[in-house]
């Protein structure tokens, strides 16, 4: 029996519950699942604790009576490494990029939501409405920045001291993690478990289980099983960073889209000036429509390239709406 079926048994035996026994342990029911699953295995103080509750020691929970069956098992591919804080400040740049991507779009948002108010006339209650959603969204934003940041620094002693043991097996993944040679944790992974799978440069981040490891790709061997699998089922695969060409012209448009509609206004404004009409000369908004158009279509090309596509598709349309909307005004009015 494994580690997590003997956990399972004795539980049962006890007529308890995962939830009661999670109780008992302060843990919560979905640990107690994962150890009985043998997706990770209790730290030694929980098992001291788990012994003393079901009356048995640690060594009985422990040891296997399919010990030698066991032994038998190879892995594919075996490898042990440690963080240096070189690596963890790359990982931490090339993580930052997702964490103030939503922060910075809802800024630009705001900024020509309130210009664009203050361009049209808009009541001073629209204006405020917009400045304190503005304000309110920075400020928040902005905290959960610098905790992301101040967790991430305080970690970052603590990671560097740990050493982490992988070993690829047929269908699985195998993580234990040591500190001063004393194994604290071991997960392990089935490829089928696995929720998504991350690119981020020379790193592959794995989730399942609501855990998240990290995997050199360097360490794999080409034929490694990791990578079958993956190839295998790519929609387990959060899509590719785009090449720097391609991103430089997705950028472009995102921007040139967002700023689509203050072009049309100050169109509008000096062809206004010059007539002195308004209403009548809103038609101009139609002409600055191909720039959020090309920006959908571009979208859709980088969805069949296998790249990100969704914030060119999703701000095309909403910025072809708007154009659209404000340029039949002068049909309406």
């Amino acid at each position: 029996m494994t580690v997590g079926e003997k956990i399972q048994k004795y539980r049962k035996d006890l007529d308890l519950s995962q939830e009661e026994l999670g109780q008992k342990l302060l843990v919560s029911r979905q640990t107690i699942s994962l150890w009985e699953k043998d997706q990770t295995v209790p730290t030694i103080d929980n098992l001291m604790r788990l012994s003393e509750i079901f009356e048995i020691s640690v060594d009985e929970i422990l040891n296997s009576e399919n010990k030698e069956q066991n032994a038998e098992i190879q892995p594919n591919e075996s490898y042990r490494f440690t963080f240096s804080k070189q690596e963890l400040s790359e990982i931490y740049r090339l993580q930052r990029k997702s964490v103030y991507k939503s922060p910075l779009i809802f800024t630009i948002l705001c900024i020509l939501m309130i210009l664009f108010f203050i361009g049209s006339s808009a009541p001073d209650v629209m204006i405020g409405f917009a400045f304190g959603m503005f304000l309110i969204g920075a400020v928040s934003h902005i905290k959960g920045i610098r905790a992301y940041s101040k967790a991430w620094k305080n970690s970052t002693e603590q990671i560097c001291k740990l050493v982490y043991e992988y070993k690829v097996f047929e269908n699985y993944i195998r993580v234990n993690i040591y500190r001063e040679n004393e194994r604290i944790r071991e997960s392990k992974c089935f490829f089928t478990d696995i929720e998504q799978i991350q690119q981020f440069g020379k790193w592959l981040f794995l989730q399942f289980g609501g855990q998240s490891f990290i995997i050199r790709k360097s360490d794999l061997k080409e034929n490694s099983a990791f990578y079958s699998y993956m190839y295998k089922n790519p929609s387990k695969i959060i899509e590719p960073p785009v090449s720097n060409k391609w991103r430089t012209i997705s950028i472009t448009l995102f921007v040139a889209s967002l700023l689509s509609i203050m072009g049309a206004l100050a169109l509008v404004g000096a062809v206004s000036n010059a007539n002195g009409l308004f209403v009548e000369n809103m038609w101009l908004f139609f002409l600055l429509t191909p720039i959020p158009i090309t920006s959908i279509i571009f979208g859709f090309v980088l969805k069949s390239k296998g790249y990100k596509y969704k914030k060119n598709i999703i701000v095309g349309f909403i910025m072809t709406f708007f154009l659209c909307v404000y340029g039949s005004f002068v049909f309406i009015f």
